[in-house]
């Protein structure tokens, strides 16, 4: 992208980027503490779900981690990845879908327990939860392998390995999810990848506003029209 922006833009970036990295840290926190409330391995939803004593404190914790998604997508709205296959689609495009679809899931908890869909015990809202969140981290991934072409080498190694992380270990814990399988690793799998997809949006976040970055590209892609042409601001 090219760093050839104004002032303003430059200070404004920082300061959403900041907010973004309190949401996400906070957020995690919250959700950390939930988690440690509890004496029993449990997923991420289950922290939420209908009837839980941790509920009202995740809803707070996945809501800040949204917004910090949010806000990460504004402070990289002018990368295009070099992907020919994903050109199409902007990385702050994709992190967008992954929070409104995390927001659909926060919005419509699982029943207690959160049952696989594979079980008669599944309602119409555990449908709903579940295939939004998932599609939330399919977007997810999909922003992070967009970086997979930037001119850093390390970002793009980071977003790389990243994305595939999160993918596989993400798609493991659902898995053992759906097959009704060792609670203890599959929960924590989908713990380590939610970890992983934060301390992306953290190091992209931080990459993008740097002074000493804003002295070279960081392209991941080919600047928009709406950086590529003089600002009159």
């Amino acid at each position: 992208m090219s760093r050839h922006r104004p002032d303003g833009v430059v200070v404004a970036d920082a300061v959403v980027a900041s907010a973004a990295a309190v949401c996400l840290v906070a957020g995690a926190v919250v959700i950390g503490q939930a988690r440690a409330a509890l004496d029993r391995f449990l997923y991420i939803s289950e922290l939420g779900a209908l009837g839980m004593p941790t509920a009202e404190q995740f809803q707070v914790g996945f809501l800040l981690v949204i917004a910090g998604i949010l806000l990460v997508a504004v402070v990289l709205r002018d990368v295009r990845t070099r992907l020919p296959f994903l050109r199409g689609v902007l990385p702050a495009a994709a992190l967008v879908a992954a929070g409104a679809l995390f927001l659909v899931a926060a919005a419509v908890p699982c029943s207690m327990g959160c049952p696989s869909l594979l079980t008669d015990e599944a309602q119409w809202r555990d449908w709903v939860h579940i295939v939004a969140a998932v599609l939330a981290f399919a977007a997810g991934c999909l922003a992070m392998l967009q970086f997979a072409t930037a001119r850093d080498r390390w970002v793009a190694r980071l977003s790389t390995a990243g994305g595939l992380a999160v993918g596989s270990i993400a798609a493991t814990g659902g898995i053992i999810s759906l097959a009704r399988g060792n609670t203890d690793i599959g929960s924590t799998l989908e713990y380590v990848a939610a970890a992983i997809g934060i301390v992306w949006m953290l190091a992209m976040a931080a990459v993008h506003v740097l002074p000493a970055a804003a002295q070279r590209p960081l392209q991941t892609d080919v600047p928009i029209s709406r950086t590529s042409v003089p600002s009159s601001r």
